[in-house]
Parts: structure tokens; sequence; C-alpha cells
């Protein structure tokens, strides 16, 4: 098998105009474990790895230590019921997380397990974000914008409207950039502290995915069954195209996507369930695995959360609610 990757960057992070990435074989996880019974409806880990939050489809809210695979605190937004959490997300210093629901934001104390806040959103809840702390959060909405929210003192500081539902945000540790994937296949990137639109680019359908580097220096984005392209938050100017009409799985989409801390590698999850690290400067994918999945539920591999741990181990969440340890 192999993956293209079209280098159109004249910057010296990337080495060539046009790159092949090398066939490697997938391997399976070092470990597995189970945190939800039927599945999920959305999931979160913290930036190392840590820590899980899954939205299940049968018990609601649950924050997990993935260390020891301890389910530590259940959450749910009414007492007595299990929530539907259609996004969830872990802040980076892994003080605080958040569910959101139909129309419904919780910001909870990982330390306590107590809630912080409850607000009601103008919109259906798509995608979520908190910044560090929990200080700030990007939720995208169906009521076609994506709200930059002041999640401690309360208060909408600005109102994005990208003229689509918004299914997938990401924001920047500086909370200066704010990206946004829409219905109508852009991938928008917005200035936080004016609400105006720095750059737009249009993909080939609607997004799936869409991240920003640590560093707030390169934006991704990928099309559901299209392709997936890595710009410069500078220039605006494309650095990079995955061509996933190349890859075993025709015209695959990628689900999710995280940057590397230092921004030289990029770790990609699919709908069928194959995770990818690649290497930014050439386009080489280093290494594949392929989630767990059931006999009984194949289809339940979606990858739903990644990240990137200590040394070589990276972390992923398939929709069948298994945490999977890669190696």
């Amino acid at each position: 098998m192999k993956r293209t990757v079209k280098k159109t960057l004249k910057l010296s992070l990337l080495l060539c105009s046009t790159a092949a990435l090398l066939s490697c074989s997938a391997e399976a996880p070092v470990r597995t474990a189970k945190y939800a019974v039927q599945g999920v409806y959305s999931a979160a880990l913290s930036s190392n790895g840590s820590s899980a939050l899954i939205g299940s489809i049968q018990h609601g809210g649950s924050y997990w230590k993935s260390s020891v695979n301890e389910r530590t605190f259940n959450w749910n937004h009414k007492e007595g019921e299990f929530t539907p959490l259609i996004s969830v997300d872990i802040d980076p210093s892994n003080q605080y997380a958040a569910t959101g629901s139909a129309r419904t934001l919780v910001l909870w104390s990982t330390t306590t397990g107590q809630p912080d806040g409850f607000w009601t959103t103008p919109g259906d809840i798509q995608s979520l974000r908190l910044t560090q702390n929990g200080d700030y959060a990007l939720i995208g909405l169906n009521d076609e914008t994506a709200r930059f929210f002041d999640v401690k003192n309360g208060g909408i500081k600005q109102t994005l409207r990208t003229g689509s539902t918004v299914h997938a945000v990401d924001i920047s540790s500086d909370v200066r950039l704010g990206l946004t994937g829409d219905d109508a296949s852009n991938v928008i990137l917005w200035d936080l502290l004016t609400g105006k639109e720095k750059f737009k680019w249009t993909l080939s359908n609607q997004i799936a995915s869409v991240a920003l580097s640590d560093d707030g220096k390169y934006a991704f984005g990928a099309a559901q069954l299209g392709t997936a392209r890595i710009w410069s938050t500078r220039t605006g100017q494309e650095l990079s195209v995955i061509d996933t009409g190349a890859l075993k799985y025709r015209n695959v989409t990628i689900s999710q996507v995280v940057f590397s801390q230092d921004g030289r590698s990029i770790l990609t999850g699919e709908v069928n369930g194959r995770v990818s690290l690649i290497q930014m400067s050439t386009g080489v994918v280093q290494k594949e695995w392929d989630v767990y999945s059931e006999r009984s539920n194949p289809s339940g591999g979606n990858v739903m959360a990644l990240a990137f741990g200590a040394g070589n181990r990276y972390y992923a969440i398939g929709g069948n609610g298994y945490l999977n340890v890669l190696e």
C-alpha cells in the first residue's frame, strides 16, 4: 500500500515538492481496554493520553485514568438521567473538561468531579474545544456559527458566521486563532481577537476534521471521502495534500487528527480504524496501526480521539468504546 503526499511548500520545513509515503503494514495495539458497553457518541483524550472522557451511548459521560483504566467520575447533565453527549473535550492542562449535549454545555473539574458551570447554547452543539485551564471554548453549532465563549466568566466573545453547520473546530494555544470546518466544504481560519476571517480553504466535500498545531503555524482540514490538506496560517499557502483516493480503502475519511507538540509529526485516525503517524518534513508514514474492533461489530473502529503519549507511545479511542495503546 502506498499513500501519495503532494508537497507545495516553499518553506524549508518541507523538503520536496512531491513525496511518496512509504508503505508499511499496520500493527495491532499493545493494550486495549473497554470504556463503553455499546459504543460512544463522542470521546476525548488529554494532550498526553493520561486521561480519557467518554460520551457513551448507554451510560452518558465518564472520565477515566487511562494508565490504570479507572473510571473516576460519571458526568451527566441531569441527575438520574444518562445524557447523550455529542461532543466532549479535556483542556490542555487536564484540570478541566467540557461536555456538550444538544444545547447545554457543562464545565467540570477533573480534580473534584464537580461541575464548575452550566450554560445553554443558541444552537445544537456539533463540536467543541477548550483552551488552557478551561478558560475559553470554541463551540461549533448547527445555527451556521461557531461561538468563542468565555467559559469562566460567561458570555460570548465572538460569533463566527460560517453560513453552514460547523462540524469541527480547533483553537490555538495562545487563543488568537480559531479553525472551523463546515457543511459547505470550507475550512476557515479566524482571528479571535477581531472575529474576522483570515483565510478560507475549500475542499471537495463537507469537512470531517480540523486541527491547529500547538504553535499555531499550521492548519489541517479533511473532507469526508476526500482529500486532507495542511496550510500555513501565516500565508494561507497550501503545504501538503494527503490524497485519500490513493489509500487502500479508497476515499477514506480522516475523522481525527492531532499535531505533535513540536509540530514535526501528525497522527491521523480514519473511519475504518486506521491510525497513521506521518512525518511532516518528508510526508513519510512512519508507522500504522489498526484499532481494535470486535468481530460482532467490525464497523465500530471509527477513530474518535487521538493523543501523543510519552516516548513512542500513542493513544486512540474507537467508536466501539475501546481505548487503544499503540507503540
